[in-house]
C-alpha cells in the first residue's frame, strides 16, 4: 500500500498495471546455499481492485467495491 501510494505521489501518470511490478518478501531463515533457487522467496503482485479498495478503505474507512 506505501508502494503504491508513493508511486501515485511521484509519477504523474502512475498506472498500477504499467507501474507496479509487485512484491517480494524474503524469508532469510528459509534461504539456503544448497536448496532450491526460490526457496525462502515469495513474490505476490495483488490485483489492482484489492489495491484501490484498500487504498480507498484506510483513505476513508469505508469498504470498497466488493472485497
Amino acid at each position: 500500500m506505501a508502494l503504491h501510494r508513493y508511486l501515485g505521489q511521484r509519477l504523474a501518470d502512475y498506472d498500477y498495471d504499467k507501474h507496479f511490478g509487485g512484491i517480494f518478501y524474503l524469508f532469510l531463515r528459509g534461504m539456503e546455499p544448497t536448496s532450491e533457487r526460490d526457496t525462502g522467496i515469495f513474490r505476490d503482485r495483488p490485483l489492482r481492485e484489492l489495491v484501490c479498495d484498500l487504498d480507498a478503505y484506510l483513505a476513508t474507512g469505508k469498504l470498497g467495491t466488493g472485497w
